[in-house]
This record gives structure tokens, sequence and C-alpha cells, in this order.
């Protein structure tokens, strides 16, 4: 295992292994900086400290992969785990705001029409980015990190809609055949009319009017006869199947471009990759299909030096008098401690405490996320202040 290092003034070192910092630990030269990950401090300053690393970076929607190598050693790796219930605990406020004004209290000024404002993001995306930055930022303070690899999503609706799939590269095309976006849909449909079965009279019809968003995509549209046509624009019966959409690719691509924009403020030089490429990067060095794996893969490294951790960015905001909260520490253990415990069956367990119970202690760790231990077989490790690294 390595040992990150930091000399007097805070400034990243290379890392080093074990055995040297025990022994810089017990000839007085280093202090302890923090117990997880393990970082040591000297007590002088080092005048040109040498060693620069790359960070890839695996964004996804619940998990985020990142690793941190030099050439092919991987000397830091993880997954963060993201908030997911932002969005819900927004509308509960928004709803909560719009009880007070229906009772004439006193209020803030509403401010639903900022949504146009340049830069505005929605903020159940915004969280998410911004805590890969705050655990970017941390290990800054450890790692001398100079440039970044992020994935971007690569979507082309304009191509999906007139038929096209991207592979690899090339784009090429669907098995949908005809020259116009009616001829596919009839073609795709034997030309027969999906309500009645009729040959005859055929019309095309947008499944979604594209007075509503709707797109000249294949999928987006249905044949009908001119009388079952006319017959569903009168409301006599209504369809039951549901196109697919591009609604999650928008906005996923939104979160994406921000974030890509708030590493260029950290580093000088930020590259782009894309899934396909991180695939095929992946079986090259013969990985796993993991987060942190993707990243490792995005920067060319396999060798690793190190665990990967779980990471929880933790909310910053303390919700006093909790209701589900009853207990805030007990035995001198709190919330969110990282605890080593010794468990019959599979040994040493190190996790996050999610919650003190009368008579065992329960901890998040890497396979479960509400395991039970014992309080007397139980050891306080370190206790984290903003981000969690179990």
């Amino acid at each position: 295992m390595l040992v990150f290092v930091i000399d007097s003034e805070g400034t990243p070192l290379l890392p080093t292994n074990s055995a040297r910092a025990r022994i810089l630990l017990k000839q007085g030269k280093a202090k302890v900086y923090s117990v997880v990950p393990f970082t040591i401090q000297l007590n002088r300053k080092i005048v040109n400290p040498v060693g620069e690393f790359k960070l890839g970076i695996d964004d996804g929607a619940k998990e985020v992969g990142i690793s941190i190598a030099h050439k092919n050693n991987v000397v830091f790796a993880g997954n963060i785990k993201l908030r997911q219930d932002v969005s819900r605990k927004v509308l509960q406020r928004s709803q909560y705001r719009r009880t007070r004004r229906s009772r004439k209290l006193r209020h803030r000024q509403a401010r639903f029409l900022n949504r146009g404002t340049k830069g505005w993001i929605p903020p159940s995306i915004k969280q998410k980015k911004d805590s890969i930055i705050r655990v970017i930022n941390d290990l800054k303070k450890r790692i001398n990190v100079t440039e970044c690899v992020v994935e971007q999503g690569q979507f082309d609706t304009s191509s999906m809609a007139k038929g096209y799939k991207l592979i690899g590269r090339e784009y090429q095309k669907s098995d949908y055949e005809g020259n116009t976006w009616r001829q596919k849909v009839l073609w795709r449909d034997n030309y027969k009319c999906q309500y009645c079965g009729s040959t005859e009279n055929l019309q095309v019809h947008h499944i979604i009017y594209k007075s509503k968003g709707g797109s000249n995509a294949v999928n987006n549209g249905i044949t009908l006869c001119n009388t079952c046509h006319s017959n569903l624009h009168k409301g006599l019966f209504s369809l039951t199947i549901k196109p697919k959409q591009f609604k999650y690719p928008a906005y996923l691509q939104q979160g994406k471009w921000y974030l890509f924009n708030e590493l260029k403020k950290l580093f000088s030089k930020v590259n782009v990759c894309y899934g396909w490429m991180t695939a095929r990067a992946r079986k090259t060095l013969g990985l796993e299909k993991d987060h942190h794996y993707d990243a490792s893969a995005m920067i060319g490294a396999s060798n690793y030096m190190c665990k990967p951790y779980m990471i929880i960015p933790r909310r910053t905001k303390i919700w006093e008098d909790n209701p589900t909260k009853t207990r805030t520490e007990k035995n001198g253990f709190k919330h969110w401690d990282i605890v080593k415990a010794e468990h019959k069956r599979l040994g040493t367990v190190i996790g996050s405490i999610r919650s003190l119970k009368a008579k065992c202690i329960t901890l998040r760790t890497n396979f479960d996320d509400n395991f039970p231990v014992s309080y007397s077989k139980t050891k306080l490790l370190w206790r984290s202040s903003s981000i969690v690294y179990c």
C-alpha cells in the first residue's frame, strides 16, 4: 500500500511505501496528516518537488469512478456515491413556499423565472458535478494531479431521427428502407394500418406532435389508414405506445459540459474521451467492468498499487433535531466515523458508521450499505470532516 506525502507547506510529493513512512514517523521527521487515505506530512519544505499524475473520471448518474495514475501505476482509485434525493427535496421545498404564499405569510420572492439565465442547470444535476469537484479538490491536497481525462456522452439526435446509428466513429444506415421519414415508417409497419389492418389510403401519424417536441424519428411515427387517422384526431380512440425520446441524453450532456468547464478551472489540460474508446481500452488492458476500472482504462493504467475506495461526499449542512437520528454519539463513536471491526466470518471489516443502535453499529461498506458489527470489537480509525473514504 502506498502512503501519500506532503511537505510542511502542504505541497504534495511523490507517494512512498508504508515501511519508509513508518520510519519517518518513528524518527519524528513526519506526522500523520490523515488516516484514510493515509497521508503523512514532513517537518521540512521540499524545494523542487517532482512527480506529475493524471486523473481519469468515468462520470455516471449514481456512481462516478475516479483513478489517479503515473504511467501504468494506479496510486488511487475509487467510486464516488452520489446523492439521489435532491430532486425530491427541491420539489418539497417549492411546495412549502407555495403554501406559505397562499397563507399570506412572510415569504421569499418567487424565483421560477430565473431558469432562463445563462449557465443555469437544474440543482439535481449541479450537486452531482459539484460533489465530484469536492472530491478532486480534496485529493489534490495529497497528489500532484496536473492532467485530467473525462468521459463525454456522444449523441446525435438529428442523425438518429434520419435513421442513422453511430458505430465506432462512423455513421451507418439503419435497417429501415426508404429515402423519407414517411417511406421508412410505412416499410417498418409492412404497409398496413396498425389499428384496423387496412392496406388502403395509408397515412403516417406523429405519435408525439411536432408542436409538442416530437421529432421525425422513425419510432415517433405510426401507419394509420385515412379513417383511423381521422378518428384518432377526433378523440374516438387513443394510442397506447410511447416512442423513445432523447430527454435523458440531453440531461446527461448538460451535466457533462458543466463538469468539463469546472475541470478546466482546475487543470491546464483537460482531455475528452467517449464510451466506445473507454470500453476498447478496458478490454485491451484486461480490466473488469467497474467505474474505477473504466477511469483507469481512460488514462491507460492497469497496475493497481492501492485498494479501491468507496467515497461519499458528506452533506455540509447538519440537520439539527433530526427525528431519524435519536443518538449522535455512543461509546465514543459518532456518525460517519471510519472504523475497523472484527467479524467472526469475514475477518477485518472497514467502513463508515451509518447508525448507532442500542446493541450494535451498522456500517457502510463496499459490500453492504447497512452491515451490523459489535461495539466491543470496533476500533476508531479516523473522524472525517467532509469527504468520507472507506
